[in-house]
């Protein structure tokens, strides 16, 4: 047990590393690695019956718990930029797409539409 929780923690840690760099898809790979273990350790208590962490993987998960506190606001800030990103995105595709001239043309003439 002890050792599934270290892994957590060590992956706790490289995802901060890379969240930090910018390495976003990494970051969500690690995240996902991280919840299945964190779903296994759920498993191993229900199985177990009196179970009880011990003073290492207590620490460990304190520490955890304080890296995860850390992240979360840069996540939830890359995320606000990233949707304010996507909204500028969607913006500047409707003005182009309404200021950019529509012109008919036929075999090689531009024809006016207002005659």
């Amino acid at each position: 047990m002890d050792e599934l929780i270290e892994t957590i923690y060590e992956l706790t840690i490289v995802m901060e590393r890379i969240l930090k760099e910018g390495a976003f898809e990494e970051f969500e790979e690690l995240l996902n690695h991280r919840s299945a273990l964190m779903i296994r350790v759920d498993e191993w208590k229900q199985e177990v019956t009196d179970f009880q962490y011990s003073s290492k993987a207590l620490e460990m998960l304190s520490n955890i718990l304080t890296v995860d506190q850390q992240i979360t606001p840069l996540v939830e800030k890359k995320l606000t930029e990233i949707k304010a990103q996507l909204n500028q995105l969607k913006k500047q595709k409707q003005v182009s797409k309404q200021y950019t001239p529509y012109s008919k043309q036929t075999n090689g003439v531009f024809l006016d539409s207002k005659r």
